[in-house]
């Protein structure tokens, strides 16, 4: 009889302990509360255009794109938006995938592959008889969490006219001149806030010694051969209004030296005064 009622109060202990790992296991799974923004796109016998906040994450023509982009430093407050342009080839043959697109968001930690990361949203696209092209998709979507950044706290609104088209211009043309000056001295503070940021939103801890011996060895590979290009400047505006960017016609950078070296113009706005940011 001991043995019967042993037996007994085991099984009920161990269909307590199942239970409650069951009901354990049914709990919401909560979001994630940091990591790494990342989108991965593909696209087969088609053109994808994708941005993100503004940003180009990738664009094709003619040919099939495959890849990933951290865009941890893009992310803004409140909401967000993925934009999605497929469109037709011209003149090409279909590949032996199909024509087909797909675009994810992730959030991927650290040490993990891209595809492991935990998925926020999506969009997969496979023609179809009644496919129509071109197709635009707008995701919008608001973070679970945002990447630590004080860009945001304190980065006014841009609105371009002429005065502020102006005041960004003579910013950038004083940013050439202290590169073609070759004195870390005079550049540093053109670009401290973008490095201690990004270092930031990033995770990585601020080392400015570190940032300083790569602007030196930027220096030494270029030396002062920045040439910035002030006509056809075209004025353009990402993540919701609070980064200026300017660039040729064609959406070059404006800013380039020999060895094909060019540097991104992302402006911001904070206190009154110019700021490179990203």
């Amino acid at each position: 009889m001991e043995n019967i009622r042993l037996s007994a109060i085991l099984f009920f202990a161990f269909f307590i302990s199942n239970l409650q790992f069951a009901e354990e296991n049914t709990a919401p799974k909560q979001p994630p509360i940091s990591g790494y923004y990342i989108i991965l796109y593909k696209g087969y016998s088609i053109n994808l255009d994708v941005t993100y906040n503004g940003y180009t994450v990738s664009s094709s023509k003619d040919t099939d794109i495959s890849g990933q982009a951290d865009v941890n430093f893009w992310t803004v407050p409140g909401k967000n938006e993925i934009k999605i342009k497929i469109s037709p080839r011209k003149g090409k043959k279909e590949d032996s995938f199909g024509k087909k697109a797909s675009i994810r968001l992730l959030v991927g930690q650290q040490g993990q592959f891209p595809d492991e990361g935990e998925e926020i949203t999506n969009f997969e696209w496979e023609e179809k008889e009644d496919s129509v092209l071109p197709l635009e998709k707008t995701i919008e979507f608001t973070p679970p969490f945002l990447p630590p950044s004080n860009l945001w706290k304190s980065a006014e609104k841009i609105e371009w006219n002429s005065d502020t088209k102006k005041s960004a211009l003579e910013f950038v043309d004083s940013f050439s001149k202290a590169l073609n000056s070759k004195d870390p001295k005079q550049i540093y503070p053109f670009i401290e806030f973008r490095a201690k940021d990004t270092s930031e939103t990033r995770y990585f801890p601020y080392q400015p010694e570190e940032e300083k011996k790569a602007l030196e060895g930027m220096i030494k590979a270029i030396g002062s051969s920045w040439k910035l290009e002030k006509k056809n400047v075209k004025f353009g505006t990402i993540c919701n209004g609070m980064i200026g960017i300017l660039t040729t016609a064609k959406g070059d950078p404006i800013l380039t030296a020999k060895k094909g070296a060019a540097l991104p113009l992302n402006l911001g706005k904070i206190a009154g005064k110019w700021v490179i940011v990203r």
